[in-house]
């Protein structure tokens, strides 16, 4: 397995809510410019949520992205479970072959239980980060951990776009609040 000492060590820190230290562009950037062909192939390939049939044949190369993709796999099965019982239908049209995961199950438990749509996919973001640094663990500077650090990448992304909606969903909020204020107080003419 190639080892990329001198690139992963050039690559900064990550954490969840800080700022993301590049874009998603400038890392697949600096990887076509250190990686070998195939193995920048493999983390090009790494993507957060992806349908089977569209991923690239370079995850395949990853033991890594296969076990995350099989562990998202067994959250969205859990949770087409629980939004079927809780409407009375049968999942079996939706679920996918993978095998179940205890730590999937729990984490679609959690989202399914949110008390809203941003709780729900905040929690599993958070799952996500978790899965991916357990599956990181042990690998330094190869390509499994350069894919993980895609991964990862993407989740602060997601994480400040929601941060983006839900603060421009206050600003209209907010802005509607005293528009309305504004009209209904005394001494202003409409």
């Amino acid at each position: 397995m190639s080892r990329y000492y001198y690139f992963a060590a050039t690559l900064p820190a990550l954490s969840v809510g800080a700022p993301a230290p590049m874009s998603s562009a400038e890392f697949l950037d600096r990887c076509k410019r250190n990686l070998s062909s195939s193995d920048y192939a493999t983390v090009e390939s790494a993507v957060l949520v992806s349908a089977p049939e569209n991923r690239p044949a370079a995850c395949s190369a990853s033991a890594l992205l296969k076990a995350y993709y099989a562990w998202e796999r067994s959250v969205r099965n859990e949770l087409v479970r629980l939004r079927a019982r809780k409407l009375e239908r049968s999942p079996e049209p939706w679920v996918r072959p993978t095998a179940r995961d205890d730590t999937a199950s729990r984490a679609a438990q959690a989202a399914f239980q949110a008390g809203s749509p941003l709780e729900a996919e905040l929690l599993l973001e958070r799952q996500r980060w978790d899965t991916i640094d357990s599956l990181k663990a042990l690998h330094y500077f190869d390509i499994e951990s350069i894919a993980a650090y895609r991964l990862e990448l993407q989740i602060i992304e997601r994480l400040a776009r929601l941060r983006e909606e839900l603060g421009e969903e206050r600003y209209r909020e907010t802005y509607a609040a005293i528009l309305g204020s504004a009209q209904t107080s005394p001494g202003v003419q409409e």
